[in-house]
């Protein structure tokens, strides 16, 4: 991965915490925009009838109430998803509970948005009719199903490139793992390989090549010689399950490959280095020196 790339996904890891709400106002503006454009094109219609009474503020009423009851359902929507695809049931079940919270989504829309309507419309003196209640309803629930499956496609297509520009690292599955053959059989170790997806491209990291680890919020930074990949682990998780690949911890946020450790220093204050053979120095801290030293040689812990 060229170094361009490698510091846009490390910029997209650094601010993640901000994406979230990032994704939310951006939603919120094509709503808003998307039905501005409906309701002066409804108004348009509107005018061609020399007999309406329609005001002009009232199509735009109607979308961005419309607009603002969706913006709102998005929310435990997300929710939503991220429960049932944690759960890892079938595809069946899946398309099952879509299609029941597609329900519900549309009946609490339409349910928003009618009592939005009828709020705005005291203050202008005037009666809102949404009009007879199911041949509406049914109306309103077709056009809920289409922007629901539009609204939970854009989630899985943005994730997806999402994952692939950040470059996260993932832990190979089992399916993958007999095929390959290198997975330990133990579920409590982490596998001598990882798997790791970046724009069209996938990458087989042996965790043997990585010198280095680095916390980064929700992530740690896996060094190799030559790029960083992101994996989202804990430091303390990490280190306990490559523990047997010859990682040590050396500092709250740093750890470092046994195997390739050239040289260390110590200080007077009991901190220290760990200098790599390509190089790279890592701190040590006085809280993990005498566990390195352990487990390092005995004959360093004495």
């Amino acid at each position: 991965m060229g170094s361009r790339d490698e510091k846009f996904s490390q910029f997209l890891r650094n601010t993640e915490h901000y994406h979230p709400r990032a994704a939310f106002l951006l939603l919120v503006l094509y709503l808003f925009l998307n039905n501005t454009i409906n309701a002066a094109s409804d108004w348009t219609e509107i005018t061609r009838d020399p007999y309406s009474t329609t005001e002009m503020w009232e199509p735009y009423l109607w979308e961005y109430s419309s607009a603002l009851a969706t913006a709102l359902l998005c929310i435990p929507l997300v929710f939503f998803i991220r429960k049932l695809d944690a759960s890892s049931c079938g595809a069946k079940t899946w398309l099952l509970a879509h299609l029941l919270f597609a329900t519900v989504f549309s009946i609490a829309h339409v349910a928003l948005m009618v009592t939005f309507r009828e709020i705005s419309y005291l203050f202008f003196a005037k009666e809102y009719n949404f009009g007879p209640l199911w041949r509406e309803f049914l109306y309103e629930y077709r056009k809920d199903i289409w922007g629901y499956a539009t609204l939970i496609s854009l989630y899985y297509i943005l994730l997806f490139s999402y994952r692939r520009l950040i470059g996260e690292a993932a832990i190979i599955n089992e399916h993958q793992a007999s095929e390959l053959n290198k997975i330990s059989e133990s579920t409590t170790e982490l596998p001598a390989h990882l798997l790791v997806k970046k724009l069209n491209k996938e990458f087989l990291v042996r965790l043997c090549d990585v010198y280095w680890i680095e916390a980064s919020g929700n992530y740690v930074n896996l060094h190799t010689c030559d790029a960083t990949f992101p994996l989202r682990y804990t430091m303390k998780q990490f280190c306990e399950q490559a523990y047997t690949k010859g990682f040590i911890r050396t500092h709250r946020s740093y750890a470092v490959q046994s195997n390739v450790i050239d040289n260390i220093t110590f200080t007077d204050s009991g901190d220290g280095t760990v200098v790599l053979r390509n190089d790279i120095k890592i701190p040590i801290s006085r809280r993990y020196k005498d566990a390195l030293k352990a487990r390092l040689s005995p004959v360093m812990a004495k």
